[in-house]
């Protein structure tokens, strides 16, 4: 796992979300495998976020470790790197904080998703936004020229014109833009009733602040990425008020025990108030920060939870027979229900929760049944902010 280098921040909280959910288990007796209680260590290294560091460190996990599983680091480029060796070791791995659509497409036998891809991040506010407006007829989407946000911008591309929407402007940006004035303008030519950014924390951020400028307005903006920072809200103040953004998980959303009944599948792990209250042990005690934890937390834990799950289910350690309980499996967690697709090996049961800036909070909006607030909509006018309008 990446603690250090450019993935530290992100890297951290994985590891804690993963320990914390280890912690949880053992607390609780350890992991049912073939009618023995025992319990689960985590060995991890730090890949420093370089790439042939994680490499040579995953194979010596298995190689001299000899580890009965694998998590993917965080990062698409590190997990598609590390993934030919779990491959060739026949090592199940859980691919966590990392989203490249490339993973899944290799042909992978051992390497499972536990999250959504890349390409479907924009679908649930696709589908929230006709539910909610059966009038909206067009999008405009802008893109930065990096991997996961073209995927990003061409999954959402894919799924508005499969759902009867026109795709008015469909435009790439520079990957470290310094102006959007000229995309921007042809989005306001446009005068869509959708935006959508596939971006990250700065470019984002300056998207807004340039719609903002030029008075574009829309009935919802959507950006990736950028509206699950907290500086996001910090920076823009009232200008990210009613801003969506599509997220892996929040602390916000409902998955429940009881949700598991009412849906008729299985219950496995911790709550939600469980693992955060795990988490918050693990992060005060390696950095002494009293922290919350993020979806990349959730994310490195349901790795972990997928694997056990598959394990007790299975009665043993070998990859083959977990990954074939996981074939057949449909059970549910603190992060989402966890259904694995055989032949892309994606939990397609996980989808991602959308997120809206109201009065200063970032709340779950969507889908309906794991939301805790109402989507605000249509949004207020760039002017209606100004004048210090909440969405709210």
């Amino acid at each position: 796992m990446p603690i250090s280098g450019r993935y530290a921040s992100e890297g951290q909280y994985s590891l804690w979300g993963a320990l914390a959910v280890v912690n949880w288990v053992n607390d609780h007796g350890g992991i049912d495998c073939g009618g023995k209680k025992v319990k689960v260590k985590l060995l991890y290294r730090d890949s420093e976020s370089k790439l042939d560091l994680a490499q040579s460190i995953t194979e010596a996990l298995v190689t001299q470790d000899k580890v009965n599983f694998l998590l993917s680091p965080y990062g698409s480029d590190l997990a598609l790197g590390v993934s030919p060796i779990a491959e060739k070791y026949g090592v199940l791995m859980a691919v966590v904080g990392a989203s490249s659509d490339r993973i899944f497409q290799q042909g992978f036998k051992y390497v499972i998703g536990v999250a959504a891809p890349a390409s479907q991040y924009m679908v649930p506010v696709l589908d929230m936004v006709v539910k909610t407006d059966p009038t909206v007829k067009t999008v405009a989407i802008l893109y930065r020229d990096s991997e996961f946000n073209r995927q990003v911008a061409e999954g959402a591309k894919a799924y508005a014109e499969k759902l009867g929407l026109q795709v008015v402007v469909y435009e790439v940006y520079p990957s470290s833009p310094t102006d959007l004035t000229q995309q921007i303008l042809e989005v306001k030519q446009a005068n869509p009733d959708i935006i959508i950014v596939a971006s990250h924390f700065d470019d984002g951020q300056l998207a807004v602040q340039q719609l903002a400028a030029q008075k574009v307005n829309a009935k919802l903006i959507a950006l990736s990425v950028a509206p699950l920072v907290p500086d996001f809200y910090k920076t823009l103040k009232t200008q990210a008020e009613c801003i969506v953004g599509p997220s892996d998980w929040e602390p916000g959303v409902g998955y429940t025990p009881d949700l598991a009944k009412q849906k008729g599948v299985e219950w496995f792990g911790p709550t939600k108030e469980e693992f955060i209250t795990y988490f918050r042990q693990v992060a005060k005690q390696m950095s002494g920060q009293e922290v919350d934890p993020g979806y990349h937390a959730a994310w490195a834990a349901e790795g972990v939870l997928a694997i056990l799950y598959g394990v007790q289910k299975a009665g043993t350690v070998d990859s083959d027979k977990v990954l074939a309980a996981l074939r057949s499996a449909d059970f549910m967690t603190f992060f989402s229900e966890f259904k694995l697709n055989s032949t892309t090996n994606i939990n397609v049961a996980h989808s991602m929760v959308v997120t809206q800036w109201q009065g200063g909070n970032r709340v779950v909006v969507w889908p309906s049944a794991v939301a805790e607030a109402k989507l605000f909509y249509p949004s207020l006018t760039w002017d209606q902010k100004a004048a210090g309008q909440l969405c709210k």
